[in-house]
């Protein structure tokens, strides 16, 4: 069984209100059997760039995953 047997969906959330204390942007899944979701994904902010580059980068960013 794999993993994307277990998820639903997935939800990109720049996490701008720091949920649960977090400041990175989180992708979430959404299980495929409950109503719950888990973190799949952080994108933390390096140290070496602004956090409007970092925001830049986020509101640029696209991800996907390949089921193999």
């Amino acid at each position: 069984m794999s993993i994307f047997d277990e998820i639903r969906a997935f939800e990109f959330d720049h996490n701008k209100n720091h949920i649960f204390g977090i400041k990175s942007a989180i992708v979430w899944g959404h299980s495929a059997h409950s109503n719950s979701c888990f973190p799949i994904l952080y994108l933390r902010k390096p140290k070496g760039i602004t956090q409007e580059q970092y925001e830049e980068l986020i509101d640029a960013i696209e991800i996907q995953f390949v089921k193999k």
